[in-house]
């Protein structure tokens, strides 16, 4: 008896090392299932919002194990309702997916014992957003991932126009919008949806910057975009202006004024997929002057603040080719040359007319009097 108790005392001991000791295994899944969540939370979009179904969204639905209730491309009609079979009508319209599938779950236990659904929205459906602001052409676009239907377009109708998008994104309607402004601040555009009353200020520079898709977001009906506009040109840094003018949604061309010692000066307009620095400026206007023996070491950029005057820097293009921004001034001044060069220039203004003289009489001379000069071996 002593021999038994003493057995059941052995295992008991055993059994509670079992259980409050995990295994290998146990500490590798809690861990593991700590990361999984930790990269979820890290990786999740803090912008993405529950897309509402509603009329002419498509979707599928399959049913797991149960092929003959599979339906694909149901479109939502304009009452906001589906036809399933064997369900008949059901809404949707207003519904998230998931909402969809509590409800369709529900439904169909009375035809199935444990019903597995998997809903797929194939098309959204054509929506107007609208974007104000720091943007090149505002107003209202229609958007729709329906890529099977050719929208006309319009050329002189900035705005209200359809554009066909598979995938409606922030970032797609900044280019349909013509491009945001050089001064727009794209840390901090607003979206705002006039639907579920819900606002979010988006950092699209993240997306320039560290290349985090997350930060760009699908849009939806009734959204308004507010892209805001910095205080002053000059807020904006040589390193984000890089990062903007060479980005899909920044405008094809940068407007720049160049004057002074170059041979076309004026308004030109440098390529931003191509280089706009200071000295492509000045090779777009023709480059120095022909007499110039060497360029020079001082360029003047002006650059307008946010009270409208010029501020002006001093730049040396043969050291510093420094980018420039929309609507600079560009200014080169005429070579500082020395007294000996200036001299030489002069003496040559006043000998090249004397010795076009002297050509043309010898020329007159030679042609009435052909034997003025005499013929060497004759």
């Amino acid at each position: 008896m002593n021999k038994i108790k003493t057995l059941l005392g052995i295992l008991l001991i055993f059994m509670s090392l079992l259980i409050s000791t995990p295994s290998k295994a146990d500490e590798n899944n809690v861990v593991n299932a700590h990361l999984i969540k930790t990269q979820l939370e890290f990786n999740s979009n803090e912008h993405s919002r529950e897309y509402l179904l509603g009329p002419n969204d498509v979707i599928s639905i399959f049913v797991y194990d149960n092929e003959e209730y599979d339906q694909e491309k149901l479109r939502v009609q304009p009452n906001g309702n589906i036809i399933v079979a064997p369900l008949g009508q059901v809404k949707v319209a207003g519904k998230t997916i998931e909402e969809l599938n509590i409800l369709l779950v529900k439904e169909y236990k009375r035809y199935l014992k444990e019903p597995q659904l998997t809903i797929r929205l194939d098309q959204t459906r054509p929506f107007v957003a609208y974007i104000t602001g720091a943007v090149l052409n505002p107003g209202g676009y229609e958007l729709t991932t329906d890529t099977s239907y050719n929208y006309p377009f319009n050329s002189g109708e900035l705005s209200m126009f359809q554009i066909a998008r598979k995938s409606p994104l922030l970032s797609n309607l900044l280019v349909a919008a013509g491009g945001v402004k050089f001064d727009a601040d794209l840390e901090h555009i607003k979206v705002t949806n006039s639907i579920t009353k819900t606002s979010f200020e988006v950092n699209l520079m993240e997306i320039l910057d560290k290349g985090i898709a997350g930060q760009d977001v699908y849009l939806m009906a009734g959204d308004v975009i507010e892209v805001p506009k910095l205080p002053t040109p000059l807020a904006v840094s040589e390193e984000k202006y890089i990062k903007y003018a060479t980005s899909t949604f920044s405008p094809k061309y940068v407007p720049v004024k160049v004057f002074g010692y170059v041979t076309n000066p004026g308004l030109k307009k440098l390529d931003s997929s191509a280089s706009i620095t200071i000295n492509s400026a000045i090779m777009a206007a023709g480059g120095y002057l022909t007499d110039a023996a060497y360029a020079p070491k001082k360029v003047y950029l002006s650059r307008a603040d946010s009270s409208g005057k010029l501020v002006t820097k001093v730049i040396n293009p043969m050291s510093n080719d420094v980018v420039v921004m929309p609507n600079d001034i560009v200014y080169v001044p005429e070579k500082t040359r020395p007294l000996i060069g200036k001299a030489f220039e002069a003496m040559t203004k006043i000998i090249m007319p004397i010795n076009g003289i002297a050509n043309t009489y010898n020329n007159w001379a030679l042609m009435f009097s052909p034997t003025r000069y005499q013929v060497i071996g004759k």
